[in-house]
């Protein structure tokens, strides 16, 4: 199984986005999304090409949720988690963000 290294962009988006979840709805909402987040990862560090390549690019996008993905990529020793992105927010955003990392 690899190992699994998370950026501070990783961990930032994933803040912003339990928070919304959080006020939108409530803990329990936030945690499930959270136990689902643990799971695919878990999935993506068995099986690291589980998901498909982003826009054909070394970057792959892996869906937890309708509205969320995951970005990672993968390295010979470890997977990097690079961002968590609500679906619904401006493409071109998310190009110059995953373009940066």
């Amino acid at each position: 199984m690899k190992k699994v290294v998370w950026t501070n962009v990783a961990i930032n988006s994933l803040q912003l986005i339990s928070d919304s979840i959080n006020e939108q709805w409530n803990e329990s909402v936030t945690s499930e999304f959270l136990n689902k987040l643990d799971h695919r990862i878990s999935q993506i560090q068995r099986n690291p090409k589980l998901a498909p390549t982003f826009k054909r690019s070394t970057v792959r996008q892996l869906f937890i949720h309708n509205n969320v993905s995951l970005f990672y990529r993968i390295h010979p020793d470890y997977i990097k988690l690079l961002l968590i992105w609500d679906n619904r927010q401006n493409p071109e955003l998310l190009f110059k963000k995953l373009t940066s990392l």
